[in-house]
């Protein structure tokens, strides 16, 4: 099964059912969701808040400098905007971006594609200059040299609107070199495809999704 790294929409939503079973199982926020129009697919959607930390310092002159640490924390959002504003304003050295992420299939790729909106607690969206900002250092190096390829806005293909968007193009060849390396015939796609790319973006899969 899945030999290229690609699979089909049945086989999409065969995992996409697995996938959400796994997402209860760890106590997991993902939801299904189906598109609107004349041909109705299935999609996942989780919203996520995440905390970041910075520090403020003082130079001799008394001008104020933010020194971004990069530490960011991670809470279930449960659709309570203000408690959440709430939250991030009582502490002063902190700032959230309320995540929406979307996993859709691809027929032109055949493969899932992550899909995600970000903003501030303000409510405006955050530039893709600043969601650069939040990737983790681990992976700026590797992603140097196609950043602007590999990470780029589209517009949502079920709502119209513009999303950020993990581009496709190498998630067949990554798949392929990945569940060749596993003799484990309870993997699911989603999740170790999730795992490989979602960390980019902040999404992190729990181990419960593995059993």
């Amino acid at each position: 099964m899945w030999k290229t790294g690609t699979l089909s929409y049945s086989e999409f939503e065969n995992e996409l059912h697995d996938f959400i079973d796994r997402s209860r199982h760890a106590e997991d926020s993902w939801t299904v969701e189906l598109s609107q129009g004349k041909r109705k697919v299935k999609y996942l959607i989780k919203h996520q808040v995440k905390l970041r930390h910075f520090t403020v310092t003082e130079g001799e002159t008394g001008q104020q400098t933010i020194n971004e640490d990069n530490s960011w924390g991670v809470e279930e959002d449960d659709g309570d905007r203000c408690a959440s504003s709430s939250d991030a304003q009582s502490d002063v050295n902190a700032e959230f971006f309320k995540y929406e992420y979307h996993i859709v299939y691809s027929h032109s790729y055949s493969v899932p594609v992550l899909y995600f909106t970000a903003s501030h607690q303000d409510g405006k969206l955050v530039s893709l200059e600043e969601v650069w900002k939040t990737v983790p250092d681990v992976y700026c190096k590797r992603l140097e040299y196609e950043r602007w390829t590999f990470l780029t806005q589209q517009e949502h293909p079920h709502l119209s609107i513009p999303f950020y968007q993990l581009h496709p193009c190498h998630t067949a060849d990554m798949m392929k070199a990945a569940l060749d390396a596993t003799t484990d015939r309870s993997v699911n796609y989603l999740v170790t495809w999730l795992s490989t790319v979602g960390p980019v973006v902040g999404l992190n899969i729990s181990s419960a999704y593995s059993i």
